[in-house]
């Protein structure tokens, strides 16, 4: 007698209830390694956010206990028989170490909004020219503490553009201190707003410091492509600033565009719509999320 063949028609059923089994195999294994995945970007959350709150106690501590410091010798400047020069000079030291402070704070609040993934948006008609020329009034402390000269190479007039001025302004006050914090003592940073290519306007800022590689320059850029990565980063180096002003230039539209080489230093351009670019309804306040 014949032995039936397991890949005969009538052995149907059969192959049916193991086809049945192995659905029911990969979807046990496919749950587990959900489950293994969900509990890994669970870690790698708690991990990133210990990271940070490291980072960041390290970061805002600095500049407070300096404050503290030159704060109780100028209280006590009799004690310490202060001379008129050494209160000038611990006054300065209060001054850039409370705009420090408030840099780090700010960042810290820019970063987690962007992380979360909602960020308000209020679109108007934007004069680059001043919004650079605030932008580097509010970084003449870092300036005069880096002993860094912000030149401006603004030509007469105003830049015209379609976008956000408040973020443009935000996102300048990264690239400053990023340069400030790249450039050498003694050297200078320039900056320009333009009309730019094809009537974009832009506004570009370039240091004369150590230069960053591709690689820096990648992982500079990518903070928010990284799973929970976004307030895993040191406020020093290029860090987060970058990443933080490039998303707030994408959002409006914009583009952003960094070229460096080692030794020599960096450039980095931001290009917003202009002007012609805005919707024929104001769109009042949008709401943008973060893609992804």
């Amino acid at each position: 007698m014949r032995a039936p063949n397991p890949f005969s028609i009538h052995n149907g059923g059969l192959i049916g209830a193991y086809a049945a089994r192995l659905a029911e195999a990969i979807a046990v294994r496919r749950a587990t390694l959900e489950a293994h995945t969900a509990r890994a970007e669970a870690d790698l959350s708690i991990r990133a956010r210990s990271e940070f709150l490291s980072n960041m106690n390290h970061e805002l501590r600095t500049p407070l206990n300096a404050i503290l410091g030159f704060s109780t010798m100028l209280r006590d400047s009799e004690t310490y028989t202060l001379s008129d020069e050494q209160r000038r000079t611990y006054a300065e030291y209060i001054i850039q170490s409370a705009d420090l402070l408030l840099g780090h704070i700010n960042t810290i609040l820019e970063t987690a909004a962007l992380d979360s993934g909602t960020v308000e948006m209020h679109a108007g008609e934007v004069d680059l020219a001043e919004v650079l020329e605030a932008a580097i009034g509010r970084a003449a402390i870092a300036s005069k503490s880096a002993e860094v000269a912000i030149v401006n190479k603004t030509q007469v007039g105003s830049v015209a553009c379609w976008g956000d001025a408040n973020r443009i302004g935000q996102a300048l006050d990264h690239l400053l201190r990023t340069a400030l914090r790249a450039a050498p003592k003694g050297s200078k940073i320039l900056v320009r707003a333009a009309a730019g290519e094809k009537s974009w306007p832009e506004i570009a800022v370039r240091d004369f410091g150590a230069g960053l590689s591709g690689e820096e320059i990648r992982k500079s850029l990518s903070v928010f492509d990284e799973v929970h990565r976004g307030l895993d980063r040191s406020f020093a180096g290029p860090g987060v600033g970058l990443a933080v002003a490039k998303t707030f230039v994408e959002l409006q539209g914009g583009r952003f565009e960094i070229k460096s080489r080692v030794g020599e230093g960096t450039i980095v351009r931001i290009m917003l719509p202009p002007e012609e670019a805005k919707p024929s309804a104001a769109p009042g306040e949008a709401e943008i999320r973060k893609a992804g």
